[in-house]
């Protein structure tokens, strides 16, 4: 859109004009670059008037506190200023190089134009943005003025002598939001594919073989899946006594040993039992005997297929811990490993990590404390996403003493005070770790002692209920004879409840009972419909309302036409 730019000099710039000011003629620059220093505002559009607008701009008061302000406010600009309910459009501001020029041709000859630099443009403001969304009341300008006429006593007093006029006001009341959309640039969103999606695709760089193909995705798979992998028959399209036989065997053994493993773990296991594989090769191993989770207590781990950990409470042991370097310690000189760290070594929690964030597996660390609490029998009854089958004080009492191991393996001073702040927290930690015990055992116990009082209830009723069957057997039949097969709407009773939650508020900076009191405040009479003899205490318009005016015509009166 064509833009118009205007300019306006800053307060602070200087006001002395330069001995020799420059000048253009005739296409050569002459002088010296003035001091004065101005910013330049493109407006989006053609304004009637430079007064018009600096008045959308908010006025020289609002352009000026902008100017004063921190250098990247921006510029707001009310294509309506008249609209309270006028959303704004923002202009960014920008360095710039211009210069403010002054053109003039002499009169009465054939002179070229002469221009002479007045100020330097050290600030733009752009309106790169769109504007947002508005909501016009369009109120025509003839109802606006026969309203305000209406509104006088004196034609108050003649309608009523005339026998009164039924007419109602038309007042609304408008709660518009602030603003509409809260970006006015658009941007590029590059959605998420599906989890199955990306599985797939990752899926399509392990295949080796055609028959490969028609493997169920196992690769990231998303923690709430109902059903896990159900086991392939490798063996019918191995070859025996091959090398990727007895490979896919190794690692098969090891997934019977263990129904759990980390992807490093596994593959040092397999060093170790003389087993040399390549990366890709691998990776088709791992994607033919197990899966693994993209979150939860288990992700990124690889998992035995057919088991299923979130329905065993014995895989509790298997989960994963994480451990990240505190700020103050990311930027001690500490021994890089350059890759040569054994995930074995890690394990032993005898150094610290090469890495400011690691997750190891509770079954393979070398601590007493970690090891007793992960074998005592869990009270969780489900596996979860965030804790898996501990509660949350657990996992804070695990995370807390694998931090207390890294960090007393640092002799700073800032290592030292997080120390004592992790065994602090790790004492608070296990004391609700043990109430959370307590309240869940207290719970258990009152349902064991519920079921068998229960049960005898059942037993008294059982002989009555045999009776009432038989004629409650007919009653159902005649229903479902007059019903026809209809099923009947629910009920108000069967509806749950629905409650706000308490930090819900209606509209930004309103709260319920500000629109009660607003609502209650609207006069009403005993129809319950607004009194259409209160006028509005403003002559001018009524509230929430952007008059719209018109250029009169010549037969435009005060009349009802």
């Amino acid at each position: 859109a064509p833009k118009m730019v205007s300019s306006v000099p800053t307060p602070t710039a200087a006001a002395a004009a330069p001995e020799s000011p420059s000048t253009i003629t005739d296409g050569a620059v002459s002088g010296t670059l003035p001091r004065t220093e101005a910013f330049a505002v493109h407006y989006p559009g053609y304004p009637s008037s430079p007064a018009r607008a600096t008045h959308t701009l908010g006025g020289l008061p609002a352009i000026a506190k902008v100017r004063s302000s921190d250098p990247g406010s921006r510029l707001e600009l009310r294509f309506r200023p008249e609209d309270p309910d006028c959303h704004p459009t923002f202009g960014e501001p920008r360095a710039s190089t211009g210069l403010l020029l002054r053109l003039s041709r002499p009169k009465g000859g054939s002179a070229p134009p002469r221009a002479e630099v007045v100020a330097r443009v050290r600030t733009a403001y752009h309106f790169d943005g769109m504007a947002d969304f508005q909501h016009v009341v369009p109120v025509h300008a003839a109802q606006v003025r026969k309203r305000k006429r209406l509104d006088c006593p004196s034609v108050k007093d003649d309608l009523d002598k005339a026998g009164g006029l039924d007419m109602d006001d038309g007042d609304v009341m408008m709660l518009v939001p602030p603003l509409f959309a809260i970006k006015d640039n658009p941007t590029n969103i590059a959605l998420l594919p599906s989890t199955n999606a990306l599985s797939k695709s990752m899926q399509r760089g392990v295949v080796r073989h055609r028959w490969e193909m028609d493997i169920e995705p196992t690769l990231a798979l998303p923690f709430n899946i109902q059903a896990v992998p159900k086991k392939v028959n490798w063996e019918d399209h191995i070859p025996r006594n091959s090398s990727e036989w007895d490979s896919q065997m190794a690692v098969c053994k090891l997934f019977d040993e263990r129904p759990v493993w980390p992807r490093q773990s596994l593959y040092e296991r397999l060093l170790d039992d003389g087993v040399h594989v390549s990366t890709s090769q691998f990776k088709s191993l791992l994607f033919k005997a197990g899966y693994y989770f993209s979150t939860g207590p288990f992700g990124k781990f690889w998992i035995k297929k057919e088991y299923d950990p979130r329905k065993d409470p014995e895989s509790r042991i298997y989960q994963r811990i994480d451990f990240r370097m505190p700020p103050e310690l990311r930027n001690l000189q500490t021994k890089r490993h350059d890759g040569s760290e054994k995930w074995s070594e890690m394990c032993k929690l005898e150094r610290m990590p090469s890495k400011s964030f690691i997750f190891l597996q509770l079954f393979e660390l070398k601590d007493d404390f970690i090891q007793a609490e992960i074998r005592k029998p869990s009270h969780q009854s489900t596996c979860s996403h965030s804790t898996g089958w501990f509660s949350k004080p657990m996992i804070k009492s695990l995370r807390l003493q694998l931090c207390i191991r890294f960090l007393s393996l640092c002799p700073n001073e800032d290592a030292k005070t997080l120390l004592r702040s992790s065994h602090q927290l790790l004492e608070r930690s296990k004391k609700q770790e043990a109430i959370c015990r307590s309240e869940q055992l207290k719970e258990r116990k009152d349902v064991d002692e519920e079921a068998p009082a229960e049960h005898v209830g059942s037993e008294d009723q059982m002989d009555t209920n045999n009776s009432d069957s038989e004629d409650a057997d007919d009653e159902e039949e005649e229903d479902k004879e007059e019903s026809d097969g209809y099923d009947s709407p629910a009920m108000a009773e069967d509806v749950p409840d629905f409650a706000l939650h308490e930090s819900y508020t209606l509209g930004e900076g309103f709260s319920t009972g500000y629109l009660e009191e607003v609502l209650r405040s609207f006069p009403l009479n005993e129809d319950g419909q607004n009194k259409s003899g209160d006028a509005l205490n403003n002559g001018e318009a009524s509230d929430g309302e952007f008059e719209i005016f018109e250029q009169p015509s010549d037969d435009e009166e005060y009349s009802d036409g």
